[in-house]
């Protein structure tokens, strides 16, 4: 029970990682937050939570657009009294090379980067209240490497890379850890629509040499092994870990 006595606001929670790390973080005894635009996948995480005897509220979340995500914070501290974690997950996938219309431009970064600054904006004046606690952003190999078509994408994730090491910077006085994890291909539902684009199964994506195969272990990830790395670092078990970026990608990127 690392995290008993917490609450955790995760954002893209519905589906995919974030929904992975919210059933991971109420395992370990947090109180969780479930902000994000999908309401019925959302509601369905949140039944998850509470019939195995956990505590979670969603609540409808455009991290994009700064009423409604203060209205989730309001909405957290009136149900739980308190934020001591912040996973900023939310993320959309605007795949395009340097083509990107400003329309798609302006889609990708005011989710993936703006989301981020707005989320992160109003939570930490409660994680302050609670006396410190931990945000934890999600990056990606992406954010370090160069993939092709992926010039949209890969931008939003290099600047979560450099805003994590600048929110730590600033945020270490008030006892608040930031730190990123940065996965590789996880077999998330978004993952699996494209894989399915390309005439991937499951069992092909893990060998293909251009998807799980390009990694050490030759396999795509699975949600749950991202949500693991996410719990440590929000965890009192990484308290000397900050402005880290953790690479969950089987080794893609040390080859």
């Amino acid at each position: 029970m690392r995290l008993i006595g917490k609450v955790a606001v995760v954002t893209g929670g519905a589906m995919g990682i974030g929904e992975a790390t919210c059933l991971r973080f109420a395992e370990e005894g947090a109180a969780v937050v479930v902000a994000d635009i999908n309401e019925p996948a959302g509601q369905d995480t949140v039944r998850r939570i509470t019939a195995a005897g956990g505590r979670a509220l969603f609540v409808k979340t455009d991290v994009s657009k700064e009423d409604s995500v203060r209205q989730m914070v309001q909405a957290t501290v009136a149900a739980f009294g308190s934020i001591h974690i912040l996973v900023n997950n939310a993320a959309i996938f605007v795949l395009r090379g340097i083509d990107a219309t400003p329309e798609e431009w302006r889609q990708i970064l005011d989710v993936n980067v703006i989301g981020t600054s707005l989320v992160s904006k109003h939570v930490v004046p409660e994680i302050r209240k609670a006396g410190g606690g931990s945000i934890v952003n999600l990056g990606s190999i992406s954010s370090f490497i160069a993939q092709p078509q992926f010039v949209t994408y890969n931008a939003t994730k290099a600047a979560i890379a450099t805003m994590t090491r600048c929110m730590a910077l600033d945020l270490a006085p008030d006892n608040i850890r930031v730190n990123a994890v940065c996965p590789g291909t996880i077999w998330t539902q978004i993952v699996e629509k494209l894989a399915k684009e390309k005439g991937l199964t499951r069992e092909t994506a893990d060998t293909d040499p251009t998807w799980g195969g390009a990694s050490m272990l030759k396999r795509v990830g699975e949600p749950r092994e991202i949500a693991n790395a996410i719990l440590f670092l929000a965890s009192e078990e990484a308290s000397y870990v900050t402005g880290a970026h953790l690479m969950v990608d089987g080794g893609y990127t040390a080859v």
